[in-house]
């Protein structure tokens, strides 16, 4: 029988409403479900768009970069002194390589790398590149091009060579692996010949491979300047040659020289040795890696008396026949005394600067006003930087009017108590040689760009009238005076006039003069008539000799002997002198190979003959710098 049960109405509409609210639950959270799905999708598709899209390059897509190449580096006459050669670096992501140990085994054979170590690079990377060799020789890795390898990267990229290795190397300077810069022109004019590099997108396919497309972004690679310098590659060589030859025979610690054409400030050589490769500066010592002419002081000593006797001369407190007393060699004072190699009583300015008396130069610096002496000092270019266009120039040390006391002045009078620069002393010279002008030194001559064309052309500047043209020619004369028959002898050659002075230093160590070790140098011009070199030869710490002219005096000698050999217009002064226009100086050949003297001499159109067995020239006559008919 069917029951039909009573509910009461409140309790239908209670049970109702349950579900009402239950549906409308689940309506409300589906809507939010709704909500948040369409919001995330608005933040993933239009608020991280960009984020989104530039993952999902990555994955398909990659930027190669492309490496501008460096620019050139020539001498004045466009000899090539630096260059690149191609080479492959060999890379790995580890993230993806599936075939290690034999690719390790691969590398291992054909460069010679431990396989140890090459396994190691990778287990030890952390991320997904890392190096494993770099700058190889293509023609050692052919296998590798061969070798279908997902996680392999061959990467082309020039290296730096020197085509004259040491030759000029602490000037021309070196570059790191990655081709910049460190030292010398290398680093000053890095900015020029490195250029600026490209880039270019691609797209990796599912195997990782690369695939270049017509419509993905490409910037092109800017290859970097050319740069012509000064110097002549020829000289240099000569000089490089000598200055070595110099330092093993005086047994000196180093030795530096450098050539300017006075007319000009045109460097023309610069040298320092012991030297060093910049095809590989791994084996080199940084030492030897530095500029010395432009980064290294010293006490000039007596080559500085060329700036006193400017000085005296111009100002008209002395003139070449004064007489001066040279106190019998010792001029005693207080707690000090200058001395003199030679003694003398009384003596002529012009003896004086002939045998290179200190005791009358002290006297002679003593007279000259405080302010106008140091003002000749500054002129002459001490104390600060010359502007020259190598980096690490420094502007050693003089001393102001108000520090100057009762010795100062009579110490730097003949060279002592200032630092100065090879650099400085040379151009000192130089202002002599130019009738009084002092012009600024450079090195850059030339740069031009990837078309060929110049784009800056280097210009003589004029600093300043140091000293009247007068003046010069006196002191010309006097320094000539000083080769034929004063203490630069060593530096004579026959039939040419050199202007020239002697200079030997003592050396501060612990803070007192040692008697141990000296500066010896010799700085001068040629030909006196119309000076077209002037150069500086200076020795650090020589042992055999340490004065300067029998140290360094003979260096200069050889140098401009056989410079003039090679380039006889070099002793031209358009004055007629005793040796005939069809003669020619005979060259130095000590230390050369017997192949290259043959060569030398063939060259000259000398007839020869040889004695001893294969070796080095010890001797030869007639000696270097006498004059001989071509053919003799």
């Amino acid at each position: 029988m069917p029951v039909q049960l009573n509910i009461p109405d409140s309790q239908e509409e209670r049970v109702s409403k349950k579900k009402f609210w239950k549906f409308w639950i689940v309506m409300f959270l589906i809507n939010v479900g709704f909500i948040v799905i369409i919001a995330r999708l608005f933040a993933i598709q239009v608020l991280d768009y960009g984020n989104y899209q530039s993952k999902a390059k990555r994955q398909h897509e990659s930027k190669v970069m492309l490496s501008a190449e460096r620019g050139n580096i020539y001498d004045r006459h466009h000899k090539l002194l630096a260059t690149n050669l191609r080479y492959v670096s060999i890379a790995v992501d580890p993230t993806v390589l599936k075939n290690e140990d034999r690719l390790c085994d691969l590398l291992s054979e054909t460069i010679n790398l431990s396989r140890s170590a090459l396994k190691k690079k990778i287990s030890d990377a952390k991320g997904s590149f890392v190096w494993l060799a770099r700058s190889v020789n293509q023609a050692r890795i052919k296998e590798l091009y061969g070798l279908e390898e997902k996680g392999l990267i061959l990467i082309n990229e020039a290296k730096r060579r020197f085509p004259y290795q040491s030759v000029g190397a602490q000037l021309i300077g070196c570059t790191d692996i990655d081709n910049k810069g460190l030292t010398g022109i290398e680093f000053g004019a890095d900015s020029i010949l490195s250029g600026r590099s490209g880039y270019m997108i691609m797209y990796r396919d599912g195997l990782g491979r690369l695939r270049p497309s017509a419509g993905l972004p490409r910037i092109k690679a800017v290859n970097g300047h050319s740069v012509d310098l000064t110097i002549d590659i020829d000289l240099q060589r000569i000089v490089e040659f000598e200055l070595e030859q110099g330092v093993k025979s005086t047994r000196a610690y180093s030795g530096t020289v450098v050539i300017i054409s006075p007319n000009s400030g045109e460097i023309l050589a610069m040298a320092s040795f012991p030297s060093y490769n910049p095809e590989r500066i791994g084996k080199s010592s940084a030492n030897w890696m530095r500029n010395r002419a432009v980064t290294d002081v010293y006490e000039p000593g007596s080559t500085f008396k060329v700036v006193t006797a400017a000085a005296a001369l111009e100002e008209k407190i002395t003139t070449r026949n004064k007489v001066y007393y040279g106190y019998q060699g010792e001029l005693k004072f207080k707690d000090y005394s200058i001395k003199d190699v030679h003694p003398h009583g009384k003596i002529t300015f012009e003896e004086a600067i002939v045998q290179s008396s200190n005791i009358i130069f002290s006297t002679i610096a003593q007279s000259i006003p405080d302010s106008k002496f140091y003002k000749y000092i500054r002129d002459f270019g001490f104390g600060i930087v010359h502007g020259i266009d190598l980096p690490g120039e420094v502007t050693g040390t003089i001393q102001k009017p108000e520090d100057f006391h009762s010795s100062s002045k009579r110490f730097m009078g003949f060279g002592y108590g200032i630092s100065a620069t090879p650099l400085q002393v040379l151009s000192a010279f130089c202002v002599i040689a130019n009738d009084g002008v002092m012009m600024k030194p450079y090195v850059i001559k030339q740069i031009t760009g990837n078309d060929g064309e110049a784009t800056y052309n280097a210009v003589p500047q004029k600093i300043r009238r140091v000293v009247s043209k007068k003046t010069a020619d006196e002191l010309t004369n006097l320094l000539v005076e000083v080769v034929d028959r004063g203490t630069g002898r060593s530096a004579k050659i026959s039939g040419i006039k050199i202007a020239g002075k002697t200079g030997t230093t003592q050396q501060i160590v612990s803070g007192k003069y040692s008697k141990k070790d000296y500066t010896a140098s010799f700085a001068g011009f040629f030909p006196a008539g119309n000076p077209k070199y002037a150069m500086l030869v200076l020795l650090d710490k020589p042992r055999s000799s340490y004065y300067g002219g029998s140290a360094a005096a003979p260096i200069f000698k050889n140098i401009a002997s056989k410079w003039i050999s090679v380039k006889p217009d070099a002793a031209d002064d358009g004055i007629a002198h005793n040796v005939a226009p069809a003669e020619m100086i005979v060259p130095s050949l000590k230390g050369l190979s017997g192949s290259s003297s043959r060569d030398l001499l063939a060259e000259l159109g000398l007839d020869f003959s040889v004695t001893g067995r294969n070796g080095l020239v010890a001797n030869h006559s007639p000696e270097a710098g006498r004059s001989i008919l071509p053919g003799s």
